[in-house]
């Protein structure tokens, strides 16, 4: 059964709603790496999006998941680098969106969880799932959280590699909110070209 949440950013100008399917692969993960701690800093927001630890929480679905229905033209992208991911952000009040791969043809998107409205931490866990993987712990500020990994677990490439080939074969990077006919909404502005 599908559950949809609530998106909203944090001033409230661009609202949506993500689709969460139970039966279908995503995961809800926390990102330690030194580019989501530059993204945050980027926005201004470390202290609304990052958690004591330097952390990011994402959930990792379809784009086709994903639907703005007010203020998208608040979308904003920026790449940290040329080859870079493609950050998604409200430039109203510089909330977290998602991030992509630079292609319309991809079926990825980590959207942030501080998007996400849930009446409580144990609704959020039951529509997400719990966090299943903490990687790049060796960026942490300060100490490591528990169950946290230095890199990327290779362990996980399996699971990555069968979200993508279900994602190509349902065609779920179709509708994509961050592109129209292959063209980004929001053109990225790259930081260190």
């Amino acid at each position: 059964m599908n559950k949809q949440v609530k998106l909203e950013c944090f001033c409230g100008k661009l609202k949506g709603t993500l689709q969460v399917a139970s039966n279908k692969p995503s995961f809800h993960v926390e990102c330690l790496c030194c580019d989501c701690q530059n993204f945050a800093a980027y926005l201004k927001q470390e202290n609304r999006i990052l958690d004591k630890y330097g952390s990011t929480e994402l959930f990792q679905t379809y784009p086709s998941y994903i639907e703005f229905s007010e203020g998208s033209e608040q979308i904003a992208c920026v790449k940290l680098t040329e080859k870079g991911l493609m950050r998604w952000y409200a430039s109203c009040c510089n909330s977290p969106i998602a991030n992509t791969m630079s292609s319309s043809k991809i079926p990825f998107a980590g959207i942030s969880v501080k998007l996400m409205k849930f009446e409580s931490e144990t609704e959020k866990e039951s529509t997400l799932g719990p966090v299943i993987m903490k990687a790049f712990a060796k960026y942490a500020i300060g100490s490591k959280p528990q169950g946290s990994i230095d890199r990327f677990p290779l362990s996980f490439i399996p699971k990555i590699l069968t979200f993508m080939a279900k994602g190509f074969l349902g065609r779920k990077y179709t509708p994509h909110p961050f592109f129209k006919q292959g063209t980004p909404v929001s053109l990225p502005k790259v930081l260190n070209p």
